[in-house]
């Protein structure tokens, strides 16, 4: 086990970007993006002094001590316990050197994988099963297009349904362009953005989130946006990165005009050509509600997406090591009161 010094960070992230558990989110760079937390990465490495596993850990004092959270971590082969097991090793160094009260890691393991859900509590982690849909930092259900390999274009146009093929194409015949527009896009993403965060009372970032985003993982980041060209009026807008094989569609806006014009349709076009462009295994459009109960905009939101032949991934949720029982308990419990007034 290792806590890696900064100046060896590339190392990692030339790793996690090659690795079949990578995530952009288990990148160094997303400290970059994540600058009111403090990181540290702890790796595993075999004889060779290759890295054969590593997690990126992100710590955020509150209160008197501190949380860690590896979202997406961490990566390596679940199946080698021993690895997971010196991963965990540095984990609890730093829990000591923190002073931490919990750790929270959310791999992309599905619930319905006993094995690894099983190796992860032999570790010592503790999981809440089928948590309640509010109840986890990440969603657990996410839709995904994870079949895409080895596909052009042509091949993932002919695996939609003639309806989704029909919109697609008519944006783009009826004066929709869509553009990689980087930090250029911003200021028309973000009013966009802003409008979308107040009709769907979702939590608004702040513009600078985006800037930090595009500047700190670079070419991995892009910034589309949607126009109607006689008037260059901005219609919709999305974030994504491409990163360890996946394009993941993270934020995402649309105005109420023009909805005839099925401009989002034309922006997953974009985002999904970009996936196959850069030869990933899977494009993630993110979170969804499986019932209405749960969310009924995310519900709704479903609905949109599963007009692209993907599935609803479940995941098991979040694996957690408590290192203090009752400052957890006060936490959580002042965070709940917190959420409740924000609500009312």
């Amino acid at each position: 086990m290792e806590i890696l010094a900064k100046d060896r960070y590339e190392e990692f992230d030339r790793f996690c970007d090659n690795h079949p558990k990578g995530a952009f989110q288990q990148s160094p760079r997303w400290g970059l993006v994540k600058t009111e937390w403090a990181n540290e990465i702890v790796v595993s490495r075999n004889d060779a002094g290759e890295i054969v596993g590593g997690i990126f850990v992100l710590i955020r004092k509150i209160g008197f001590k501190s949380m860690m959270y590896a979202c997406r971590g961490p990566v390596c082969d679940y199946t080698d316990r021993a690895v997971v097991m010196d991963l965990l090793d540095g984990v609890k160094q730093l829990a000591k050197k923190y002073k931490a009260y919990t750790f929270i890691m959310d791999p992309l393991v599905l619930a319905e994988d006993a094995a690894t859900i099983e190796m992860f509590k032999s570790c010592g982690l503790d999981i809440q099963e089928h948590a309640a849909f509010h109840d986890t930092i990440q969603p657990r259900y996410n839709y995904m297009l994870n079949y895409i390999k080895d596909y052009t274009t042509d091949m993932l146009l002919a695996k939609f349904n003639s309806g989704t093929r029909y919109y697609i194409r008519y944006p783009f015949k009826h004066g929709v362009v869509c553009k990689n527009m980087g930090l250029d896009g911003l200021d028309d993403f973000y009013k966009i953005y802003s409008e979308t965060g107040t009709r769907q009372h979702f939590t608004v970032r702040p513009k600078e989130y985006f800037v930090k985003m595009l500047n700190g993982l670079g070419d991995n980041c892009r910034l589309y946006m949607c126009y109607y060209e006689e008037e260059n009026k901005p219609l919709c807008g999305g974030v994504a990165v491409q990163y360890g094989g996946t394009t993941s569609h993270v934020y995402g806006c649309s105005t109420d005009e023009m909805r005839k014009l099925y401009p989002t349709y034309a922006l997953q076009w974009e985002l999904m050509s970009w996936a196959i462009e850069g030869g990933c295994h899977t494009y993630d459009m993110q979170g969804v509600a499986p019932r209405p109960e749960d969310s009924e905009e995310l519900y709704r939101i479903l609905n949109f997406k599963s007009h692209f032949s993907g599935a609803v991934i479940e995941t098991a949720g979040e694996f957690t090591f408590t290192f203090d029982k009752l400052y957890s308990k006060l936490i959580d419990t002042a965070l709940k009161i917190r959420a409740k007034l924000k609500h009312k």
